[in-house]
């Protein structure tokens, strides 16, 4: 029964052995090493989706350039009096009339449609800008889950060593008939799940690099991040820094656009409801005098109903909605920069206790359990233990330093400013 044991157990730890080997064997094949300047450079020329916004923006000039065109004059052609009775039977009595007629536009209908047209770029502009941080965000946060991850790995390969070190040791003593066969195969069960935990890793460093590939437009590539912050991380940005300048974060600033592209809105609103101008003039030509005259008209329409006052009252409730969504803004701004800015200090402090006083004191202990265990003077389970607790400890401090750059991120993202370079 034990010998089917421990055949079963060797026959795991070949499988997840190999297949550990090829995925790592995956990941060492084309992998390209990227500073994470160069990544953010590379995305903002690569991106599709920063090209859309491109794309609209220009299309809104091309409207800028329609926004300013006069209307076309009219030409007209008229015949009167032919083909009826008596007298005016044939074409005797028939009168032919050619005239043009202009539209004049009043009440400064052009000039409100060209402001319009400005303003509508100026708030793609806007949109096209917190895509741009979005972007990079969203970059910086890919490219530092891939670090982590990578840092995990080897983290866990460490750990395997270590294990590798202590089955080796219990091997040795189990044939010495010093320990018990069942620590071997306790030694040997706790292999093989950091073997598999290596190996979801590795897959999950595949998912992630495929992200970053895609962000930066450059599919079916394997990239490897240079960063050196994790290891010399840097002091968290003071609160007045971060929150000065409230009115010149992006997400408040293009509420400000969005209330002048309303209020230009209003004046093209204000300007429909002045009637226009249509003047007219031509020549007509009376067969039966054989003869011409010119004829001129001007026609206006009479505001008597319609004064678009409807559509001048809606844009005056949605230019006043502006001011209440902005307040809303700024208190969810706010709100969302304190948020980050605790999580920013937990995870700095704690990332600081463990790099300094609990990671040196945990491979302290470590090394202390591990010379007592070879001595007789501690048990195995006191060495799993001490073991268990340095690698805690370890992946608790890569973990606590990507939700510090995480939280940076946040910060980023809401204000608009740069932390992370």
């Amino acid at each position: 029964m034990r010998f089917t044991s421990v055949l079963i157990l060797l026959l795991f730890t070949a499988i997840y052995s190999v297949s550990a080997q090829q995925a790592k064997d995956s990941l060492e094949v084309g992998r390209q090493k990227i500073k994470l300047n160069e990544a953010i450079e590379t995305a903002l020329k690569n991106n599709p989706n920063l090209a859309v916004y491109e794309y609209e923006i220009k299309s809104l000039d091309k409207q800028k350039i329609q926004a300013g065109l006069i209307p076309n004059p009219e030409a007209n052609f008229e015949a009167e009096n032919f083909l009826g009775g008596k007298e005016l039977s044939g074409f005797k009595g028939s009168e032919f009339t050619l005239y043009a007629s202009q539209l004049f536009e009043l009440g400064g209908k052009r000039s409100s449609r060209i402001a319009l047209a400005e303003n509508e770029v100026n708030a793609a502009k806007g949109e096209f800008e917190l895509r741009k941080i979005e972007l990079i965000s969203n970059v910086k946060e890919t490219f530092f889950n891939l670090y982590r991850i990578l840092k995990q790995i080897e983290l866990q390969k460490k750990f395997i060593k270590l294990n590798e070190d202590i089955l080796s040791t219990i091997v040795k003593q189990v044939k010495a008939g010093k320990t018990s066969p069942a620590e071997e195969s306790k030694v040997k069960v706790a292999l093989i799940n950091s073997r598999i935990e290596l190996d979801r890793l590795q897959r999950e460093s595949l998912s992630a690099s495929s992200t970053l590939s895609s962000l930066l437009g450059t599919t079916a590539k394997r990239y490897e991040p240079v960063f050196d912050f994790y290891e010399n991380i840097f002091s968290p940005p003071d609160r007045e820094d971060v929150i000065a300048g409230l009115e010149e974060i992006p997400l408040i600033k293009i509420i400000e656009t969005e209330k002048v592209l309303r209020a230009a809105r209003l004046e093209l609103e204000k300007s429909q409801a002045v009637p226009d101008l249509t003047v007219s003039g031509g020549v007509r030509y009376l067969r039966e005098l054989n003869t011409h005259s010119f004829v001129a008209g001007i026609s206006i329409p009479l505001p008597f109903f319609n004064r678009n006052q409807g559509n001048i009252q809606s844009a005056e409730v949605l230019l006043r909605q502006v001011d209440e969504i902005k307040k809303a803004s700024k208190l969810l701004v706010i709100s969302k920069i304190n948020s980050s800015l605790n999580n920013l200090l937990s995870a700095f402090n704690n990332s600081t206790r463990l790099k300094n006083e609990i990671i040196p004191q945990s491979e302290k202990a470590y090394e202390i359990t591990r010379q007592g265990y070879l001595q007789g003077r501690f048990a195995f389970i006191d060495l799993l233990d001490a073991q268990r607790t340095l690698f805690d400890a370890e992946a608790q401090y890569w973990l606590e330093l990507a939700d510090y750059y995480k939280s940076l991120i946040e910060l980023e993202n809401l204000t608009g400013k740069t932390f992370i370079k």
